[in-house]
């Protein structure tokens, strides 16, 4: 699937205002912003002690399955917050979705 619908049923089903998504030669080279709505916030803000643990998670569900993205990098994965309810997830696009749905599913 590409990024594009990737992040489009993302959008549908959590019902994120806006998505948008940049590659680039960074090691993980995947950057997308989702403009999030209040409940949204308030279920990161609860899982946001749990950020590493929760990479961990994922990066092995991730590996169990595809061999082809080193754990090395899965684990580089960083989310940070910006202005106007924006939150930024740099990572694989292999990661993108497992990742978004452990953290808001």
């Amino acid at each position: 699937m590409d990024l594009n619908q990737q992040l489009k049923e993302l959008s549908q089903k959590y019902l994120f205002e806006d998505t948008n998504f940049k590659t680039d030669e960074q090691t993980p080279n995947l950057e997308v912003c989702l403009t999030l709505q209040e409940d949204h916030i308030e279920c990161f803000i609860e899982k946001a002690s749990q950020l590493n643990s929760i990479i961990e998670s994922c990066t092995n569900m991730i590996t169990m399955f595809d061999t082809s993205v080193p754990k090395e990098i899965l684990m580089q994965t960083s989310l940070r917050c910006g202005k106007d309810n924006q939150l930024y997830i740099r990572t694989t696009p292999s990661m993108l979705n497992i990742l978004v749905e452990t953290l808001f599913g």
